[in-house]
């Protein structure tokens, strides 16, 4: 191999570096647009909040993490045990053994 075909194997590596740089900052560019279009994009007006965050509003009945910072109340807990008592429905049916008195 000489030096001008050296010389231009070198030039295509570095040409193919910087294209794939350049690609990945331009993807990084267009990942943050996006994400920050998202982020504009679900900000409410002060006419929102309050409609909102009325204490009448039905949807308030179960509040969570984001409608709690949005309004600034305090979430509502939930049970993940249920303290009801299931009874299987064997018990339930009648029996057929007779009783002996």
């Amino acid at each position: 191999m000489n030096i001008m075909e050296r010389h231009a194997s070198m030039m295509t590596r570095i040409f193919t570096i910087s294209l794939m740089i350049a690609a990945v900052i331009t993807t990084i560019i267009i990942i943050g647009i996006e994400t920050f279009n998202v982020g504009h994009a679900q900000l409410i007006t002060p006419q929102e909040k309050a409609q909102f965050c009325n204490p009448n509003n039905p949807k308030l009945k179960f509040v969570n993490s984001t409608e709690s910072k949005i309004c600034g109340i305090p979430t509502t807990s939930t049970n993940a045990t249920t303290n009801a008592t299931t009874t299987p429905s064997s018990i339930l049916a009648p029996s057929i053994i007779k009783a002996t008195p």
